[in-house]
Protein backbone atom coordinates (compact mmCIF):
# COMPACT_ATOMS: atom_id res chain seq x y z
CA UNK A 1 0.00 0.00 0.00
CA UNK A 2 2.90 2.38 0.56
CA UNK A 3 6.25 2.38 -1.05
CA UNK A 4 9.25 3.98 0.76
CA UNK A 5 6.53 4.94 3.62
CA UNK A 6 4.62 6.85 1.33
CA UNK A 7 1.24 6.13 0.05
CA UNK A 8 1.39 5.49 -4.00
CA UNK A 9 -2.53 6.59 -5.64
CA UNK A 10 -1.99 3.35 -7.63
CA UNK A 11 -0.88 -0.60 -6.40
CA UNK A 12 1.95 -2.12 -7.67
CA UNK A 13 -0.34 -4.81 -9.30
CA UNK A 14 -0.94 -3.77 -12.79
CA UNK A 15 -4.46 -5.26 -13.26
CA UNK A 16 -5.39 -3.08 -10.40
CA UNK A 17 -3.84 -0.32 -12.04
CA UNK A 18 -6.18 -1.04 -15.30
CA UNK A 19 -9.32 -1.34 -12.82
CA UNK A 20 -8.49 2.07 -11.43
CA UNK A 21 -8.24 3.87 -14.37
CA UNK A 22 -11.21 2.24 -15.41
CA UNK A 23 -13.21 3.57 -12.23
CA UNK A 24 -10.97 7.23 -12.68
CA UNK A 25 -13.11 7.79 -16.27
CA UNK A 26 -16.38 6.68 -14.47
CA UNK A 27 -15.42 9.18 -11.47
CA UNK A 28 -15.19 11.86 -14.30
CA UNK A 29 -18.41 10.62 -15.86
CA UNK A 30 -20.04 12.13 -12.60
CA UNK A 31 -17.93 15.50 -12.76
CA UNK A 32 -19.73 15.53 -16.33
CA UNK A 33 -23.25 15.12 -14.58
CA UNK A 34 -22.72 17.50 -11.72
CA UNK A 35 -22.08 20.16 -14.00
CA UNK A 36 -24.85 19.60 -16.54
CA UNK A 37 -26.82 19.81 -13.68
CA UNK A 38 -25.42 23.33 -12.23
CA UNK A 39 -26.00 24.44 -15.83
CA UNK A 40 -29.81 23.11 -15.22
CA UNK A 41 -30.05 24.96 -12.46
CA UNK A 42 -29.10 28.27 -13.29
CA UNK A 43 -31.47 28.11 -16.61
CA UNK A 44 -34.12 26.86 -14.47
CA UNK A 45 -34.92 23.26 -16.23
CA UNK A 46 -34.50 21.53 -13.00
CA UNK A 47 -36.27 20.89 -9.72
CA UNK A 48 -33.55 21.12 -7.72
CA UNK A 49 -31.73 24.01 -5.89
CA UNK A 50 -28.09 24.04 -5.53
CA UNK A 51 -28.42 22.66 -1.96
CA UNK A 52 -30.03 19.92 -3.20
CA UNK A 53 -27.10 19.23 -5.65
CA UNK A 54 -24.32 20.33 -3.20
CA UNK A 55 -25.96 16.88 -0.59
CA UNK A 56 -26.37 14.66 -3.75
CA UNK A 57 -22.61 15.57 -4.87
CA UNK A 58 -21.24 15.15 -1.70
CA UNK A 59 -23.03 11.61 -1.74
CA UNK A 60 -21.40 10.59 -4.95
CA UNK A 61 -18.19 11.74 -3.86
CA UNK A 62 -18.54 9.78 -0.69
CA UNK A 63 -19.61 6.54 -2.74
CA UNK A 64 -16.91 7.18 -5.24
CA UNK A 65 -14.50 7.52 -2.13
CA UNK A 66 -15.22 4.27 -1.14
CA UNK A 67 -15.12 2.00 -3.94
CA UNK A 68 -11.48 3.39 -4.54
CA UNK A 69 -10.55 2.56 -1.30
CA UNK A 70 -12.19 -0.84 -2.29
CA UNK A 71 -9.84 -1.14 -5.46
CA UNK A 72 -6.77 0.57 -3.92
CA UNK A 73 -7.07 -2.03 -0.61
CA UNK A 74 -7.39 -5.14 -2.71
CA UNK A 75 -10.90 -6.15 -0.74
CA UNK A 76 -12.22 -6.46 -4.84
CA UNK A 77 -10.06 -9.55 -5.33
CA UNK A 78 -12.34 -11.15 -2.96
CA UNK A 79 -15.65 -11.07 -5.55
CA UNK A 80 -16.22 -12.84 -8.38
CA UNK A 81 -15.52 -9.78 -10.87
CA UNK A 82 -12.81 -7.65 -9.71
CA UNK A 83 -13.51 -4.99 -11.30
CA UNK A 84 -16.89 -4.21 -10.04
CA UNK A 85 -18.20 -3.31 -13.38
CA UNK A 86 -21.87 -4.38 -13.27
CA UNK A 87 -22.12 -2.55 -8.76
CA UNK A 88 -20.77 0.70 -10.74
CA UNK A 89 -22.88 0.56 -13.58
CA UNK A 90 -25.73 0.45 -11.49
CA UNK A 91 -24.36 3.17 -9.22
CA UNK A 92 -23.91 5.30 -12.31
CA UNK A 93 -27.93 4.13 -13.19
CA UNK A 94 -29.56 5.05 -9.80
CA UNK A 95 -27.65 8.60 -10.22
CA UNK A 96 -28.74 8.97 -13.87
CA UNK A 97 -32.63 8.39 -12.42
CA UNK A 98 -31.94 11.22 -9.57
CA UNK A 99 -30.78 13.47 -12.23
CA UNK A 100 -33.94 12.77 -14.62
CA UNK A 101 -36.15 13.31 -11.83
CA UNK A 102 -35.21 16.39 -11.35
CA UNK A 103 -34.39 17.40 -14.78
CA UNK A 104 -37.81 18.89 -15.74
CA UNK A 105 -39.01 19.88 -19.64
CA UNK A 106 -35.23 18.85 -20.96
CA UNK A 107 -35.71 15.27 -19.58
CA UNK A 108 -35.76 13.45 -22.92
CA UNK A 109 -32.12 14.91 -23.86
CA UNK A 110 -30.95 13.70 -20.14
CA UNK A 111 -31.70 10.34 -21.00
CA UNK A 112 -28.53 9.89 -22.85
CA UNK A 113 -26.95 9.64 -19.30
CA UNK A 114 -27.66 6.15 -19.75
CA UNK A 115 -26.37 5.74 -22.66
CA UNK A 116 -22.40 6.69 -20.74
CA UNK A 117 -23.31 4.32 -17.94
CA UNK A 118 -24.10 1.39 -20.88
CA UNK A 119 -20.67 2.19 -22.54
CA UNK A 120 -18.32 1.06 -19.59
CA UNK A 121 -20.38 -2.17 -19.59
CA UNK A 122 -18.29 -2.62 -23.19
CA UNK A 123 -15.86 -3.52 -20.87
CA UNK A 124 -16.48 -6.86 -19.25
CA UNK A 125 -20.39 -7.52 -18.96
CA UNK A 126 -22.07 -10.13 -21.14
CA UNK A 127 -25.49 -9.93 -22.87
CA UNK A 128 -27.42 -11.21 -20.06
CA UNK A 129 -25.92 -8.71 -17.96
CA UNK A 130 -26.50 -5.40 -20.44
CA UNK A 131 -29.81 -7.11 -20.49
CA UNK A 132 -30.17 -6.86 -16.85
CA UNK A 133 -28.66 -3.71 -16.74
CA UNK A 134 -31.17 -2.04 -19.30
CA UNK A 135 -34.61 -3.50 -17.48
CA UNK A 136 -33.02 -1.69 -13.93
CA UNK A 137 -32.79 1.20 -16.13
CA UNK A 138 -35.89 0.84 -17.52
CA UNK A 139 -37.41 0.02 -14.42
CA UNK A 140 -35.85 3.19 -12.63
CA UNK A 141 -36.76 5.62 -15.17
CA UNK A 142 -40.74 3.92 -14.95
CA UNK A 143 -40.26 4.84 -11.14
CA UNK A 144 -39.13 8.43 -12.16
CA UNK A 145 -42.15 8.95 -13.95
CA UNK A 146 -44.32 7.21 -11.02
CA UNK A 147 -43.77 9.93 -8.64
CA UNK A 148 -43.28 12.91 -10.83
CA UNK A 149 -47.07 12.11 -11.84
CA UNK A 150 -48.10 11.44 -8.19
CA UNK A 151 -46.20 14.47 -6.95
CA UNK A 152 -45.48 16.78 -10.21
CA UNK A 153 -48.28 16.15 -12.14
CA UNK A 154 -47.87 19.88 -13.99
CA UNK A 155 -44.17 18.87 -14.45
CA UNK A 156 -44.42 16.16 -17.17
CA UNK A 157 -46.65 15.04 -20.19
CA UNK A 158 -47.63 11.51 -19.67
CA UNK A 159 -47.23 10.32 -23.21
CA UNK A 160 -44.04 11.91 -23.69
CA UNK A 161 -42.95 10.14 -21.01
CA UNK A 162 -44.58 6.60 -22.00
CA UNK A 163 -42.35 7.55 -25.53
CA UNK A 164 -39.60 7.82 -23.74
CA UNK A 165 -40.07 4.69 -21.81
CA UNK A 166 -41.01 2.64 -24.89
CA UNK A 167 -37.87 4.42 -26.67
CA UNK A 168 -35.68 2.93 -23.67
CA UNK A 169 -36.97 -0.45 -23.60
CA UNK A 170 -36.07 -0.63 -27.72
CA UNK A 171 -32.81 1.35 -28.21
CA UNK A 172 -31.16 -0.43 -24.48
CA UNK A 173 -31.50 -4.16 -25.28
CA UNK A 174 -30.13 -3.49 -28.90
CA UNK A 175 -27.34 -1.58 -27.12
CA UNK A 176 -26.87 -4.39 -25.26
CA UNK A 177 -26.30 -6.45 -27.86
CA UNK A 178 -24.04 -4.35 -29.85
CA UNK A 179 -22.29 -4.01 -26.14
CA UNK A 180 -22.21 -7.78 -25.51
CA UNK A 181 -20.83 -8.52 -29.01
CA UNK A 182 -17.97 -6.05 -28.82
CA UNK A 183 -16.84 -7.59 -25.09
CA UNK A 184 -16.37 -10.75 -27.11
CA UNK A 185 -14.46 -9.36 -30.07
CA UNK A 186 -12.24 -7.79 -26.99
CA UNK A 187 -12.03 -11.04 -25.36
CA UNK A 188 -11.47 -12.89 -29.12
CA UNK A 189 -8.79 -10.07 -29.87
CA UNK A 190 -7.15 -10.19 -26.28
CA UNK A 191 -6.87 -14.23 -26.87
CA UNK A 192 -5.41 -14.22 -29.92
CA UNK A 193 -2.39 -11.29 -29.07
CA UNK A 194 -1.86 -13.30 -26.21
CA UNK A 195 -1.04 -16.84 -28.62
CA UNK A 196 0.88 -14.43 -30.99
CA UNK A 197 2.93 -13.22 -28.22
CA UNK A 198 3.25 -16.55 -27.29
CA UNK A 199 4.44 -17.67 -30.79
CA UNK A 200 6.97 -14.78 -30.63
CA UNK A 201 8.99 -16.35 -27.72
CA UNK A 202 7.90 -20.21 -28.25
CA UNK A 203 9.95 -22.65 -30.60
CA UNK A 204 7.51 -24.17 -32.95
CA UNK A 205 8.38 -27.64 -32.56
CA UNK A 206 9.56 -28.46 -28.69
CA UNK A 207 6.71 -25.75 -27.28
CA UNK A 208 9.78 -24.14 -25.03
CA UNK A 209 11.33 -20.80 -25.25
CA UNK A 210 13.22 -19.57 -28.79
CA UNK A 211 16.62 -17.81 -28.68
CA UNK A 212 14.72 -14.65 -28.87
CA UNK A 213 13.08 -15.22 -25.55
CA UNK A 214 16.32 -16.48 -24.26
CA UNK A 215 18.05 -13.23 -24.80
CA UNK A 216 16.00 -11.85 -23.03
CA UNK A 217 15.78 -14.07 -19.82
CA UNK A 218 19.49 -13.34 -19.79
CA UNK A 219 19.53 -9.88 -19.38
CA UNK A 220 16.87 -9.69 -17.44
CA UNK A 221 19.19 -12.06 -15.29
CA UNK A 222 22.53 -10.48 -16.02
CA UNK A 223 20.68 -6.85 -14.51
CA UNK A 224 19.54 -8.73 -11.07
CA UNK A 225 22.84 -10.40 -10.52
CA UNK A 226 25.02 -7.47 -11.37
CA UNK A 227 22.70 -5.60 -8.55
CA UNK A 228 23.71 -8.08 -6.06
CA UNK A 229 21.03 -11.05 -6.39
CA UNK A 230 21.76 -14.33 -6.24
CA UNK A 231 23.78 -15.40 -9.50
CA UNK A 232 22.50 -18.04 -12.29
CA UNK A 233 23.68 -20.40 -13.82
CA UNK A 234 23.71 -21.90 -17.30
CA UNK A 235 23.48 -25.41 -18.72
CA UNK A 236 23.72 -26.59 -22.43
CA UNK A 237 22.84 -29.61 -23.10
CA UNK A 238 23.21 -31.34 -26.85
CA UNK A 239 21.52 -34.68 -27.76
CA UNK A 240 24.14 -37.32 -28.52
CA UNK A 241 24.30 -38.60 -31.90
CA UNK A 242 21.24 -37.35 -32.84
CA UNK A 243 22.19 -37.66 -36.90
CA UNK A 244 21.87 -41.07 -36.48
CA UNK A 245 18.69 -40.77 -35.18
CA UNK A 246 17.53 -38.64 -38.52
CA UNK A 247 19.33 -41.15 -40.44
CA UNK A 248 18.01 -44.42 -39.32
CA UNK A 249 14.49 -43.60 -38.29
CA UNK A 250 13.56 -40.33 -40.09
CA UNK A 251 13.68 -36.82 -39.41
CA UNK A 252 9.63 -36.80 -38.22
CA UNK A 253 11.04 -39.35 -35.55
CA UNK A 254 13.76 -36.87 -34.92
CA UNK A 255 10.99 -34.03 -34.46
CA UNK A 256 9.48 -36.75 -32.15
CA UNK A 257 12.43 -36.89 -29.94
CA UNK A 258 13.23 -33.80 -30.08
CA UNK A 259 9.81 -32.76 -28.51
CA UNK A 260 9.98 -36.15 -25.66
CA UNK A 261 13.05 -34.36 -24.19
CA UNK A 262 12.39 -31.31 -24.30
CA UNK A 263 8.94 -31.47 -22.85
CA UNK A 264 10.10 -33.92 -20.38
CA UNK A 265 12.85 -31.91 -18.90
CA UNK A 266 10.45 -28.37 -19.29
CA UNK A 267 8.37 -30.80 -16.61
CA UNK A 268 10.77 -31.62 -14.19
CA UNK A 269 12.65 -27.91 -13.54
CA UNK A 270 11.57 -25.28 -11.08
CA UNK A 271 9.35 -22.43 -12.39
CA UNK A 272 11.76 -19.72 -11.72
CA UNK A 273 14.05 -21.79 -14.34
CA UNK A 274 13.69 -21.67 -17.97
CA UNK A 275 14.47 -24.06 -20.48
CA UNK A 276 14.82 -22.72 -24.48
CA UNK A 277 16.18 -24.24 -27.92
CA UNK A 278 19.09 -23.14 -27.98
CA UNK A 279 19.75 -24.76 -32.22
CA UNK A 280 19.50 -27.90 -33.54
CA UNK A 281 19.56 -30.30 -30.90
CA UNK A 282 21.09 -28.15 -28.51
CA UNK A 283 18.96 -26.29 -25.43
CA UNK A 284 19.60 -24.22 -22.96
CA UNK A 285 18.98 -24.19 -18.93
CA UNK A 286 19.14 -21.26 -17.18
CA UNK A 287 19.10 -21.85 -13.63
CA UNK A 288 17.76 -18.97 -11.23
CA UNK A 289 19.87 -18.02 -7.71
CA UNK A 290 22.12 -21.40 -8.06
CA UNK A 291 25.65 -21.56 -7.00
CA UNK A 292 27.92 -23.82 -8.74
CA UNK A 293 27.59 -27.25 -7.02
CA UNK A 294 23.40 -26.97 -7.12
CA UNK A 295 23.79 -26.66 -10.64
CA UNK A 296 26.08 -29.16 -11.14
CA UNK A 297 23.83 -31.36 -9.19
CA UNK A 298 20.74 -30.46 -11.10
CA UNK A 299 22.74 -30.89 -14.43
CA UNK A 300 23.68 -34.61 -13.34
CA UNK A 301 19.99 -35.35 -12.57
CA UNK A 302 18.81 -33.78 -15.98
CA UNK A 303 21.19 -36.34 -17.59
CA UNK A 304 20.06 -39.36 -15.85
CA UNK A 305 16.31 -37.85 -16.25
CA UNK A 306 17.00 -37.43 -20.29
CA UNK A 307 18.74 -41.12 -20.34
CA UNK A 308 15.74 -42.76 -18.90
CA UNK A 309 13.24 -41.85 -21.32
CA UNK A 310 11.87 -44.16 -23.44
CA UNK A 311 9.63 -44.07 -27.06
CA UNK A 312 6.64 -45.41 -28.13
CA UNK A 313 7.86 -47.72 -31.17
CA UNK A 314 11.05 -47.83 -30.78
CA UNK A 315 11.96 -50.48 -29.13
CA UNK A 316 14.78 -50.16 -26.55
CA UNK A 317 16.31 -46.73 -27.97
CA UNK A 318 16.79 -44.34 -26.00
CA UNK A 319 19.19 -41.01 -26.02
CA UNK A 320 21.77 -39.48 -24.14
CA UNK A 321 22.31 -36.25 -23.52
CA UNK A 322 26.26 -34.03 -22.99
CA UNK A 323 26.24 -31.03 -20.55
CA UNK A 324 27.74 -27.96 -20.28
CA UNK A 325 27.75 -26.00 -17.32
CA UNK A 326 28.78 -22.15 -16.33
CA UNK A 327 27.98 -19.83 -13.64
CA UNK A 328 27.44 -16.03 -14.14
CA UNK A 329 30.18 -13.93 -12.72
CA UNK A 330 29.27 -10.51 -12.15
CA UNK A 331 29.29 -7.77 -14.63
CA UNK A 332 30.96 -10.20 -17.28
CA UNK A 333 28.61 -10.21 -20.42
CA UNK A 334 26.11 -13.51 -20.46
CA UNK A 335 28.00 -14.44 -24.04
CA UNK A 336 31.11 -15.38 -22.45
CA UNK A 337 29.12 -16.99 -20.08
CA UNK A 338 27.34 -18.38 -23.00
CA UNK A 339 30.83 -19.43 -24.47
CA UNK A 340 32.15 -21.23 -21.44
CA UNK A 341 29.21 -22.98 -21.36
CA UNK A 342 29.56 -24.27 -24.82
CA UNK A 343 33.32 -24.76 -24.27
CA UNK A 344 32.05 -27.80 -21.34
CA UNK A 345 29.93 -28.75 -23.79
CA UNK A 346 32.42 -29.62 -26.36
CA UNK A 347 34.66 -31.49 -23.85
CA UNK A 348 31.96 -33.28 -22.43
CA UNK A 349 31.54 -35.10 -26.42
CA UNK A 350 35.07 -35.00 -26.92
CA UNK A 351 35.68 -36.82 -23.47
CA UNK A 352 33.00 -39.93 -24.67
CA UNK A 353 29.55 -38.03 -24.30
CA UNK A 354 26.71 -38.52 -21.65
CA UNK A 355 28.72 -36.41 -19.24
CA UNK A 356 28.35 -33.32 -17.60
CA UNK A 357 31.60 -30.73 -16.89
CA UNK A 358 31.84 -27.20 -16.41
CA UNK A 359 33.94 -24.44 -17.25
CA UNK A 360 34.91 -21.93 -14.72
CA UNK A 361 35.86 -18.72 -15.36
CA UNK A 362 39.58 -19.04 -13.45
CA UNK A 363 42.67 -18.85 -14.78
CA UNK A 364 43.20 -22.70 -14.12
CA UNK A 365 39.89 -24.05 -15.90
CA UNK A 366 39.05 -27.01 -13.29
CA UNK A 367 36.36 -30.08 -14.96
CA UNK A 368 34.14 -31.19 -12.80
CA UNK A 369 33.08 -34.98 -14.32
CA UNK A 370 30.64 -37.01 -13.21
Amino acid sequence: MTKKGRFTFYPDDPEQVLRIKRFLMAAGSYVMWIILCTICILQGFTLFSFYDLIGLSLVVITVNVIVYGVLRSGLNKRFKDPSLTMPQMMLGTLWSMICLYGAGEIRSSMLMLYFVVFVFGVFRLRFLQFLFLSFFAIVNYSIVVYFLHRLHPYEININVELINILFLATVLPWFSLVGSYITKLRATIAKALETIEKLAVTDELTQVYNRRRLLEILKDQKAKADRGAKSFSLCIFDLDHFKKVNDCFGHETGDIVLKKVAGTIHQNIRDIDSIARYGGEEFMLVLTGTIESEAMMFAERLRELAEKIRFDNMGDFHITVSIGVAVYVPQEGFQTTINRADTALYRAKENGRNRVEIERKTESKQLYLF
